[in-house]
């Protein structure tokens, strides 16, 4: 197909603002493939011609067509062009939408790694370090991470850092370390699934409080404290999942006042993927004695590459060291030096904003959808909280929605597996912004929740 593009001159000056003009001009023609000004197999213009249009040089062009080769988005064609590979029409999908399950779209990361695993593949010496046993990362990843921290304002130059393989690791080494079969730790009254296996594999007592706009109830936490020892609360203070709810600062200060009183330890787990003008320093930054910091690049890059990280009180490092070599010989060094070239290139920093924009239409869009039908729905980042009516039954909306080809948990799933807690449980749904994988399947899925609370308010004659 002959390609009738015309780059919108006005847009590529304001991108050149911020960025390179090759770069500019890449993001130029993947902004044409997403809003379908080129489709599937349309060949670019001619280098020269686009140069001439845009008054940038040839070699610029071609470093953009390159860039965006690497993205994935476009195929150069010895002696024919470079013609767009990047799919946008749905006919090729014909699955359930994945509304259930809580991670990032794949919109680049894969062409991040490639670019990592290429990197690596060169360095022979890189290559021998990483293949080597290293309990908590090599020297060159422990100074790396903590720099990208404290880029980010957490204070741990001085600090330990114990890498782990995912934050659900962090967890359970942590309360292996901090607890003895049969002691009390305290935890949200709906919460991570993972933190009641933890629980339950260490035979922990799981004793559980509720969550309001404010945060975690402190009244409840301090009667639990005078009648027996606590030896830690689990909270997800920056995102609950699954309400949503983000906790005051004053509550968090009152927590930790309680944490010093009754000597028990707060375990933060950060792993929720928050928008960047949401993210907020963890209260570990006010309290490195009284809290175990958790967080992990799942939400924010990829799940399979179980790459999370610990930062501990510094007199507990021995300990959780100790205990993470019971459970695993050695960390994967070959992991944090994949990671570690990642966050070096530029690919990952553009791959961030990107998903960041896609969160923000994707929730923009759902807002509009749910207002029809007077949801009070509960937004932050990737997870949509939806409580619904007495009347309504979350089991029967789940099985409208899987009618309609959607898929979304419901909340007995974020409460522990026993009769008392799945009678007490709240009546709603999780929703996940993230399975989709393009904006094309978002869009699709998001009309079939749409039809399907179309149907449900019918049937149940009253209004969501």
């Amino acid at each position: 197909m002959d390609t009738i593009y015309k780059p919108d001159r006005a847009l590529f000056s304001n991108l050149c603002d911020t960025q390179p003009k090759y770069r500019a001009l890449a993001a130029l023609i993947e902004h044409a493939i997403d809003n379908k000004m080129l489709g599937f197999e349309q060949k670019l213009p001619a280098q020269r011609l686009l140069a001439d249009s845009l008054s940038v040089t040839h070699g610029t062009v071609t470093r953009a067509y390159a860039l965006l080769e690497q993205r994935g988005l476009v195929t150069a064609k010895l002696g024919a062009g470079t013609f767009v590979s990047k799919v946008i029409e749905l006919s090729h999908f014909e699955g359930d939408t994945d509304f259930a399950s809580s991670m990032q779209p794949m919109m680049g990361q894969q062409h991040v790694m490639t670019n990592a695993l290429q990197s690596l593949s060169k360095d022979q010496s890189a290559l021998k370090d990483v293949m080597i046993y290293k309990l908590n990362g090599l020297t060159s990843h422990q100074h790396f991470f903590k720099q990208w921290l404290a880029d980010k304002g957490i204070d741990c130059l001085n600090h330990p850092l114990i890498f782990t393989q995912g934050a659900q690791q962090g967890i359970f080494t942590t309360l292996a370390t901090l607890c003895e079969s049969g002691d009390t730790v305290i935890a949200e009254s709906m919460c991570y699934p993972g933190f009641y296996h933890a629980c339950h594999s260490l035979k922990l007592s799981l004793a559980q409080v509720n969550v309001y706009n404010e945060g975690i109830d402190l009244a409840q936490i301090e009667a639990l404290c005078k009648s027996r020892t606590i030896k830690a609360v689990y909270i997800t203070p920056n995102c609950q999942n699954p309400t949503n709810i983000c906790y005051s600062s004053d509550n968090l200060d009152a927590l930790l006042a309680l944490s010093r009183r009754y000597n028990f330890f707060i375990i933060e787990d950060d792993v929720n993927y928050c928008l960047p003008e949401h993210w907020r320093l963890p209260l570990w930054q006010q309290a490195p004695d009284r809290v175990f910091y958790i967080s992990s690049f799942s939400k924010y890059f990829a799940g399979g590459l179980r790459a999370g990280y610990l930062l501990p009180p510094r007199l507990w490092e021995q300990p959780i060291l100790k205990q993470l070599h019971s459970e695993c010989w050695a960390v994967s060094s070959m992991n944090f030096e994949l990671i570690m070239r990642a966050i070096k290139s530029n690919e990952f920093a553009y791959n961030q904003t990107k998903l960041a924009d896609e969160i923000r239409y994707r929730i923009e869009e759902t807002k509009k959808r749910l207002k029809a039908y007077e949801i009070d729905a509960h937004f932050a980042s990737l997870n949509v909280y939806i409580p619904l009516a007495p009347s309504q039954n979350m089991f029967e909306f789940c099985g409208v929605l899987k009618a309609h080809k959607v898929i979304v948990r419901t909340l007995d799933a974020f409460v522990l597996d026993d009769p008392t807690s799945k009678a007490n449980c709240q009546n709603g749904v999780r929703l996940t912004l993230g399975g989709p994988a393009t904006r094309a399947e978002f869009d699709l899925g998001i009309t079939r929740v749409e039809a399907a609370l179309k149907q449900f308010n019918q049937t149940f004659e009253v209004v969501i």
